[in-house]
Parts: structure tokens; C-alpha cells; sequence
């Protein structure tokens, strides 16, 4: 078990693991998150991935999207929070569905959208923990501004 983000030797957030299997939507908001100061990545597209990741590089924020193709994003993400003490943030194409999905494992904040990232990423850090606070960004049209 690795210690608890601020306890970390590198307390500045810079590593975001991205659970997804869509990699548009993963390299659209892994460059939203470089903007924001993260400067390292790693992309999981089935929950195994994610976890063996997370364990080889934790991450300082996880961002899961609708699908993977093996498993399931947001057990993977409950599993890893609960261990590391790490925000996560969910984006999706259908913020409904995800409310509805999530409804009764965590608390959620959203939607957002893709280009309001910044303001997601900051509520998320404020929910760290087992039971995370979940902010939804709602992605639309690649490269949409709003």
C-alpha cells in the first residue's frame, strides 16, 4: 500500500491515469490535463491494466470514461482510490446515464464540460477517499469549446 498523496515526496499533482478505451477522448483530456500541470500519463483500456498501473505508478488523479473493453472502469477506479487516497474524475458522453449508473456508489458533482476541466479537477481533489466525490464532465464534439 503506498502512502497517502500528501505524504508523497512529489506533492504537486503529475500523474493522472486515464481509464478508457476510447483514445480520442483519452489524448482530448490528456491534453486538457497537461495544461493544468500534469506531466505524466498512463491509459488503461481494461480494468486489469488499470490496476497493475496504479500499482506500478501511482496516480494523483484518475479520470474514467463510459466503457472499457475489459472490466469495469469505475470498480477499477473504487478499488484504487480506496488504496491510494485519490480523487477521480468521470468524463462522459451521457451525463444521465452516468448519474444514473452512479447513483448510489458515490456522490457526484456535474456536469462539466470537457472544456471545463479545470473547475472538475479542483472539485475532485477536494473529495479524496473510499466514498470519492465524483465530478462528470460531459465531453461533446472533439475540440468544441463549450
Amino acid at each position: 500500500m503506498n502512502p497517502p498523496r500528501e505524504q508523497r515526496e512529489d506533492s504537486a499533482m503529475s500523474h493522472a491515469l486515464i481509464i478508457d478505451d476510447n483514445m480520442v477522448i483519452s489524448n482530448a483530456v490528456q491534453k486538457r490535463l497537461e495544461s493544468l500541470g500534469f506531466a505524466s500519463f498512463d491509459k488503461a483500456w481494461t480494468e486489469a491494466q488499470a490496476m497493475a498501473f496504479a500499482e506500478r505508478h501511482p496516480p494523483d488523479l484518475i479520470v474514467i470514461g463510459d466503457e472499457i473493453e475489459g472490466g469495469d472502469a469505475l470498480r477499477a477506479a473504487q478499488r484504487i482510490a480506496e488504496r491510494l487516497d485519490v480523487p477521480v474524475l468521470m468524463v462522459t458522453g451521457d451525463a444521465y446515464r452516468a448519474r444514473k449508473r452512479l447513483a448510489h456508489n458515490c456522490s457526484l458533482e456535474g456536469p462539466f464540460l470537457l472544456d471545463q476541466i479545470e473547475e472538475a479537477v479542483k472539485l475532485a481533489q477536494g473529495g479524496v477517499g473510499a466514498k470519492v466525490s465524483l465530478p462528470v464532465a460531459q465531453h461533446g464534439p472533439i475540440g468544441a469549446s463549450g
